[in-house]
């Protein structure tokens, strides 16, 4: 309603020619079948423009299908969203239309009015192909203040404070990325600013990665469980080291890892016979993790430290295998559970006790002999 009597307001005083901005003059009729007339050289000029265009509708169209869906708590395919999208510009390529795209404005203009279905978008694109074959004149005074006040009022409804809000109170470092986001979007522009959303967030994952959860493990005394401790009682009294790294192993904490192996092993009150790695969490292990694992390895080996692993599932093993690891570890080494390696470790403690009890009479009967 605001649009018809704003636009006849403008056309009947003749406003246009007072200053007011309108939408100007629209060819009419609908869209044909056409290829691109550009010449191939432009292509490339066109690229980075076009690079630009694709990043903002996705991040724009994921994020208004999200917000939805969560309202609503409907599941959202965005992999079907994604091929409508790529459909649609196909078409529109050959049609010589605009870009198409997730438009947050109707959007929320569709929800503010109870639209449930695709009816009342079918009805839309009936009545603007009856506006593009009739009324384009009449269109040409539309004025731009209407349309842009009747987009910000509905995009009004998308902007969610009450996120913010608990942004900051259940992580700050997101709350910080999207308010730099919001800011940006205002000072230079929706593109910089989906491409520093995307660099903070990078940085802040990269961040949070270097400094997974790690623990040295000791088992409770009734053998339920395993307690993280601290490095100077890891390895207690029986020579038993258990060490948890709770993230995959690669560049930005691989670091990280030998050093707390190292630490770990060199803290011990008593010397460490067995260290077992806890690698459920180790899932993904690229080059520079690969490199830290062999170094860790090769420094127990040294050191004369039985290395066994618990808890590791078959990617793990794969990337152990693919970086000519295994070799470094024991196949019989490998345990399900922390508690199975540690019962190994105590029983491999009382084979050995044993051999040397066996073999304590023989020695002193030799001694015996050679002082005879």
């Amino acid at each position: 309603m605001a649009l018809v009597v704003l636009t006849l307001a403008v056309a009947y005083f003749n406003l246009a020619r007072k200053g007011v901005g309108v939408l100007g003059a629209i060819p009419s009729g609908l869209p044909t079948l056409t290829l691109p007339a550009i010449p191939p050289a432009d292509y490339l000029k066109l690229f980075p423009g076009a690079m630009a265009i694709v990043a903002i509708l996705l991040c724009e169209g994921l994020l208004v299908v999200r917000s939805y869906s969560q309202k609503y708590g409907y599941k959202a395919d965005g992999d079907q969203m994604l091929f409508a999208y790529g459909a649609a510009n196909v078409a529109a390529g050959f049609t010589g239309s605009l870009l198409t795209g997730n438009s947050p404005s109707r959007s929320a203009a569709m929800d503010a009015s109870g639209a449930k279905s695709q009816l009342p978008s079918l009805v839309a694109a009936g009545t603007i192909a009856v506006v593009m074959l009739f009324f384009t004149d009449v269109l040409a005074y539309l004025p731009n203040a209407a349309l842009a006040g009747i987009v910000a009022n509905a995009v009004l409804s998308l902007i969610e404070v009450h996120e913010l809000r608990e942004l900051w109170q259940m992580r700050r470092s997101e709350f910080w990325i999207a308010a730099v986001c919001l800011l940006s979007v205002l000072a230079l522009g929706p593109l910089r600013a989906v491409v520093i959303a995307f660099l903070l967030s990078t940085i802040d994952v990269i961040r949070r990665a270097s400094r997974p959860d790690t623990a040295a493990l000791v088992e409770a005394p009734d053998g339920s469980h395993f307690a993280p401790v601290g490095a100077e009682d890891a390895a207690g009294s029986s020579g038993l080291l258990v060490y948890r790294f709770g993230a995959p192993l690669y560049f930005a904490n691989a670091t990280l890892f030998l050093e707390e192996v190292e630490q770990l092993i060199a803290r011990a009150p008593t010397p460490v016979r067995w260290f077992v790695l806890d690698a459920q969490a180790i899932v993904d292990v690229d080059t520079t993790g690969a490199d830290a694992l062999r170094q860790a390895f090769t420094l127990l080996a040294k050191r004369g430290v039985t290395v066994a692993v618990s808890r590791a599932d078959r990617a793990f093993k794969s990337w152990l295998e693919r970086y000519e690891l295994k070799e470094l570890v024991d196949p019989g080494r490998f345990y399900p559970t922390n508690r199975h390696a540690a019962a190994a470790f105590r029983e491999e403690l009382e084979i050995g006790a044993g051999s040397r009890v066996e073999l304590a009479p023989a020695c002193g009967t030799l001694d015996a002999e050679r002082t005879m």
